[in-house]
């Protein structure tokens, strides 16, 4: 399982080998809402755009990328996708596979 570390930045980019494909975040705060979106790419080709960071689910699970599961976690009470919430730890970002995910939840 990966824990993906979010910066104080509005604007940021980040990439990680999963199941031996290239995956690259690119995370954007919006104002208007007071949360995360993200852009997705795999092996270098755009996949998906704009998609909501929300917690409890998996935020690409309605596409076959082949490259497992991306969600965010709370991990404090009161913990939301907000500004802060990513970037102080209480709302983390994860990648795991499938199976990963299941061991870490039952």
């Amino acid at each position: 399982m990966n824990v993906f570390e979010i910066r104080d930045h509005a604007d940021q980019q980040f990439g990680t080998i999963i199941n031996s494909r290239r995956v690259t975040i690119r995370l954007r705060y919006n104002t208007t809402i007071d949360r995360w979106s993200f852009d997705l790419s795999v092996d270098d080709e755009p996949v998906l755009y704009g998609r909501r960071v929300v917690t409890g689910i998996d935020l690409i699970a309605a596409f076959d990328f082949g490259v497992g599961i991306i969600f965010a976690s709370v991990m404090r009470d009161g913990g939301e996708p907000s500004r802060t919430g990513l970037v102080d730890g209480s709302v983390r970002l994860f990648s795991a596979s499938v199976a990963e995910y299941e061991a870490a939840n039952t």
